[in-house]
């Protein structure tokens, strides 16, 4: 698992492409907040430098990844997302060596253009474990997972369950 993330905490995109993995690096950087940005504390009733952090302290049994791509061209980068992801360097209380979880589900935008695209979901059948994709009034059967889904089109939200 490589860390795409440079020094100043920004993911850098290799080749118009950014993985899963360096979005939970990203989400994970400390943030310094000075000068205009200082927080008040309603204790001491004074300005403060404050450093937040995001982190995972325990791993959910279902885990659902929300991309922001309100920000940049979000059509132009390709996110490399995987049907199982392994979470446990992210995780500060770890219940077991491995943290793995299985995608089930994503919300993927098609098109290039805000007035010439749309929302499509696809689904892993917990009964038959294979694919579908729910288009408006189509459903239909994905026969490659890798094409049909990972390649098909933006991600926007991910769902994954826990192993």
């Amino acid at each position: 698992m490589k860390n795409n993330a440079n020094q100043n905490n920004n993911i850098l995109i290799n080749n118009n492409c950014v993985s899963i993995y360096d979005c939970f690096f990203y989400y994970q950087k400390s943030d310094l907040f000075t000068g205009e940005n200082q927080n008040f504390c309603n204790i001491c009733k004074q300005l403060w430098d404050t450093i937040y952090t995001s982190k995972i302290f325990i791993s959910p049994n279902n885990l659902i990844i929300i991309l922001d791509r309100g920000k940049g061209n979000i059509y132009d980068v390709k996110l490399d997302f995987f049907e199982t992801i392994d979470i446990t360097q992210f995780v500060l209380k770890k219940e077991k060596l491995q943290i793995i979880y299985n995608l089930y589900g994503a919300i993927t935008h098609i098109g290039n253009k805000a007035t010439n695209s749309q929302f499509v979901s696809s689904c892993k059948n917990p009964i038959d474990q294979q694919w579908y994709r729910f288009n408006d009034s189509f459903i239909n059967r994905i026969n490659n997972f890798q094409k049909e889904v990972i390649d098909f089109g933006t991600p926007y939200v991910l769902f994954y369950k826990k192993v």
